[in-house]
């Protein structure tokens, strides 16, 4: 049965960057109240503005998801009634060789990507239960394959997917949905500092339309979701051809 996303509530973290932003607008126009958590204040207050224009509920807050003290806070209200999903969007990379990291970087990585996100997720199990709602995390093609100079970011991307997929099979009452794109036209947050992609990547995909796509696949109620085509096509490179798949790899990165 489809979902319905009429007077649903979602959680998002991450929500003032570009998919989270776009992920946002569009539950909201179906008829989500959005709550949503970033660290930007000043794009948050953006986003307010964008609400009231379109006329979505929502409450936006300033959050560091990696103060677990902080997260306990925010979420505490949350749990007094049922919630219909949590998008785990929130993510950082760091761009280097791994020689040239230390022992911090692939922590901060971490603790964005993987520790966060499994986090919220524990706090908010009940209330999801409940509303027999969804868990949305946002892998990477890397959570499957190498990627190189991102030793730490495809590490922290692998475990979020094998968290969530194993998850999966504990959760009678939840759905969970593990997304898995390649490229999007976003800022990368190197560290948590933003810098733009590389000019003209393969297969870019608009914020927008991986927004569109996900919010169908959640309404859809699928287990997995890759963005664009290719990012499949990726998969199944990867699992029969690997060695392929490394030499096309190292050609474009």
């Amino acid at each position: 049965m489809q979902r319905n996303l009429t007077s649903s509530r979602f959680v998002i973290t991450g929500v003032a960057g570009a998919l989270g932003q776009n992920l946002a607008l569009n539950l909201g126009k179906r008829g989500a109240h959005i709550i949503g958590f970033d660290k930007d204040k000043a794009e948050l207050k953006a986003l307010e503005k964008k609400f009231l224009q379109e006329k979505i509920s929502a409450q936006l807050s300033a959050l560091d998801i990696t103060n677990a003290k902080a997260v306990e806070k925010a979420i505490r209200p949350l749990t007094k009634a049922p919630l219909t999903g949590l998008i785990l969007n929130a993510g950082i990379t760091r761009i280097s060789f791994f020689e040239e990291q230390k022992d911090a970087d692939f922590e901060r990585v971490f603790a964005v990507n993987f520790f966060a996100a499994t986090r919220m997720a524990r706090l908010l199990l009940e209330p999801l239960r409940k509303a027999h709602g969804i868990i949305v995390g946002l892998s990477s093609v890397s959570g499957f394959a190498p990627l190189k100079k991102r030793t730490a970011y495809s590490a922290s991307k692998h475990a979020l997917a094998g968290f969530l997929e194993s998850l999966r099979t504990e959760e009678d009452a939840l759905d969970v949905l593990v997304v898995y794109p390649s490229f999007i036209a976003s800022k990368i947050r190197d560290g948590g500092t933003e810098k733009p992609l590389p000019k003209n990547p393969q297969n870019l995909l608009s914020a927008e339309d991986a927004a569109e796509k996900i919010c169908h696949a959640i309404m859809r109620r699928k287990k997995r979701v890759y963005l664009p085509f290719e990012a499949r096509l990726a998969h199944w490179v990867w699992f029969f051809f690997p060695s392929f798949f490394i030499r096309l790899m190292k050609r474009r990165s």
